[in-house]
């Protein structure tokens, strides 16, 4: 879309009702106000870079950046709506950090910080679902069962075969866990490296995690990294966070917003592995994987409803 000389804020009248009527959102490396206008038929658009961020092609280049991102993406935003940008020290002029941040920042909704937790068996459907939500709600993504197989696949990668190894809780203690944000979805890096997709969903790696995830020293590092992700998703300015896994809404975050426990025939569950190309039974992933359900998790049957269905069920919790 065009961004038209009518969306551009220049009267000082305006900036001034910015300092007294509008809504202070902060961001990583900027700030926003957002203010209402009835008499806009687009969102209007500002951006402040001032002298102390740099040297003039520096701002200048900042602005463009912006300027860019509010053309590409005016078509989310709310149009009866006046935005101005305010560049902050230490801003870094990279484009797609930046829109993300502000496309978080924008958001309509929710109002507040939304976090929902999703458990179920495998195969119930709680990757689809939350990626939908996280896509729709602007919240960060967040798949815990890929944790596990990530610290797998690097204690294998150590030689480490069984979990009576002695080496084990040793190797454990020397991976540092930090994380990649891709988009809306969250990736565990370990010593700075993220395994390739296909490894993590190997044949080989299917009948291993399982046996690793019940390490209690495993269980515990995995916790304290995952619980810290809830404060990460506000301090990147999510609108809210969906983590999905097993024991999501008892042990991770017991004060989510939303509770929910996807559920499905296991026949069901069992063609959908093998459509994924997952060579691992339903019956031996349910006797080896256990889940504790919240009692205040709403129980959704995916083999009764379809992908959109769980999600409109969900949305009414929501809402």
């Amino acid at each position: 879309m065009r961004f038209k000389q009518c969306q551009h804020i220049k009267r000082q009248a305006d900036f001034e009702r910015f300092r007294k009527e509008a809504d202070f959102r902060k961001g990583n490396g900027f700030f926003m106000k957002i203010k209402k206008n009835p008499s806009n038929l687009l969102p209007r658009f500002a951006v402040i870079v001032g002298k102390k961020i740099g040297k003039a092609h520096e701002r200048n280049r900042i602005k463009r950046i912006f300027r860019e991102i509010f053309r590409q993406e005016q078509s989310r935003l709310v149009s009866q709506n006046d935005y101005l940008v305010v560049a902050t020290k230490g801003i870094l002029p990279r484009f797609g950090a930046l829109k993300e941040r502000f496309l978080n920042i924008c958001s309509p909704f929710p109002k507040s910080f939304l976090s929902i937790a999703i458990d179920g068996s495998a195969a119930s459907g709680k990757s689809s679902t939350a990626r939908i939500l996280a896509k729709k709600y602007r919240l960060l993504n967040v798949n815990t069962g890929d944790h596990y197989r990530t610290l797998t696949f690097f204690l294998l990668q150590k030689n480490i075969q069984e979990v009576a190894d002695e080496r084990l809780l040793e190797e454990l203690n020397v991976l540092a866990l930090t994380t990649q944000i891709d988009g809306i979805s969250e990736h565990l890096a370990v010593n700075g490296k993220i395994p390739p997709y296909a490894e993590l969903h190997s044949e080989m790696l299917n009948h291993r995690v399982a046996s690793f995830a019940r390490i209690p020293e495993l269980r515990s590092k995995l916790k304290r990294y995952q619980q810290g992700l809830v404060g990460l998703a506000e301090k990147m300015n999510f609108a809210g966070i969906v983590m999905e896994g097993r024991d999501v809404g008892a042990v991770l975050m017991p004060q989510a917003n939303v509770k929910i426990f996807l559920t499905a025939d296991p026949r069901i569950r069992a063609n959908r592995r093998t459509n994924d190309g997952e060579k691992d039974s339903i019956e031996q992933r349910d006797s080896l994987d256990h889940c504790y359900r919240d009692t205040r998790a709403i129980i959704i049957d995916t083999s009764k409803n379809n992908l959109n269905q769980v999600v409109e069920i969900i949305e009414k919790y929501i809402n």
